[in-house]
């Protein structure tokens, strides 16, 4: 019987910014905003380059980014919120808790907004403030650090538009819910 080679199994980071789109990132051609630290993520990973959203709900977009389903399969179809009472059927696996039964070390930081948390099961959550991607780094060093291979869930609340906005005035300027003075450890 032949021995057989073991698989070599990469460290997984899904990295997900509300609102974001690819016309704002200089690995997909930007050359006017700066993001070095997105372009090398990308050079050095792996890059989407036919990707499509198939609900423009957050929620329901994470159910089917972590179990590659469609929405309707999922039954999450809306905002995972008491009042809609949109959650995943218990049936369907997600992608964290298929990397846990496989050996990775599973960790999610940032917006979450699934549910049921059976289905949608991490080892850890760690915690900072989804506005400061410094802060959720800093967070994720002992993951990024792990011996087992590992999958990060990085889910930033930026640039997604908070609750600054004033539907009275579509014209006036707005902050998006982002600090005047920005947060601590990020550069202008």
């Amino acid at each position: 019987m032949a021995s057989q080679k073991p698989i070599d199994r990469p460290n997984i980071i899904l990295f997900v910014a509300d609102d974001h789109g690819t016309d704002a990132i200089g690995a997909y051609g930007n050359s006017v905003i700066k993001t070095p630290n997105l372009d090398k993520l990308a050079a050095e990973g792996v890059r989407f380059n036919n990707a499509y959203c198939t609900s423009a709900s957050c929620a329901a977009s994470r159910s089917v980014i972590l179990t590659g389903l469609f929405g309707h399969a999922t039954g999450s179809y809306g905002h995972v919120h008491d009042y809609h009472h949109f959650s995943t059927y218990d049936k369907v696996k997600s992608l964290p808790v298929l990397l846990e039964k496989e050996g990775y070390a599973t960790a999610r930081i940032g917006k979450y907004h699934v549910a049921p948390e059976s289905v949608y099961h991490f080892e850890q959550e760690l915690k900072a403030d989804p506005r400061s991607t410094v802060a959720m780094a800093e967070e994720c060093k002992d993951v990024l650090a792990s011996d087992k291979p590992f999958f990060l869930y990085f889910c930033t609340d930026d640039p997604h538009r908070a609750s600054s906005t004033d539907p009275g005035r579509w014209d006036a300027p707005n902050s998006f819910g982002n600090k005047v003075d920005g947060y601590p450890g990020l550069k202008r």
